[in-house]
């Protein structure tokens, strides 16, 4: 059996990096509305903390259909491993050693493509009931990338 728990608890873990990530990054923005944009996304991201809390309380031991034992937590796990913000990098250190606003944006769109990919496995580890939650959080992010992505093409 997989336990989507864990998942959930990766997931948290993505979220708090992009939370300190976007703090880090509101503080050393030069821009002020890029300043705004980063503390709304780290808020945004602190109430994706709660909703994923919320659900690893909630998810219960799921088998997956697979083509070998193991195989969607090996999946899971890669994503994981070779996201924007791996375990052993600190986000506010990636963030002081980022020199322009472009960067910055950059790196921010990297970072919720890697969350939307993460995410849409989850929405294969929940039920139905959990599947609109899920649903809800890649619709964030699908805002917070496009939001990003005009930022961007005004620079």
């Amino acid at each position: 059996m997989f336990h989507a728990s864990e998942v959930f608890e990766f997931a948290r873990a993505i979220e708090e990096n992009g939370r300190a990530f976007y703090q880090a990054m509101g503080t050393n923005a030069r821009q002020p509305e890029l300043r705004q944009l980063f503390a709304r996304l780290s808020q945004e991201e602190e109430q994706h903390i709660l909703d994923f809390t919320r659900l690893a309380a909630r998810a219960t031991p799921y088998d997956p259909p697979e083509s070998y034992p193991g195989e969607y937590a090996e999946y899971m796990q890669a994503l994981v491993d070779n996201s924007v913000f791996p375990r052993e990098l600190d986000p506010e250190t990636l963030a002081q050693q980022i020199t322009t606003d472009q960067e910055a944006i950059n790196l921010a769109i990297q970072f919720e493509k890697d969350s939307l990919l993460f995410f849409n496995g989850l929405k294969n580890l929940v039920s139905v009931t959990e599947t609109a939650m899920i649903e809800e959080l890649l619709r964030q992010e699908r805002r917070h990338l496009c939001e990003l992505h005009s930022v961007l093409q005004k620079k």
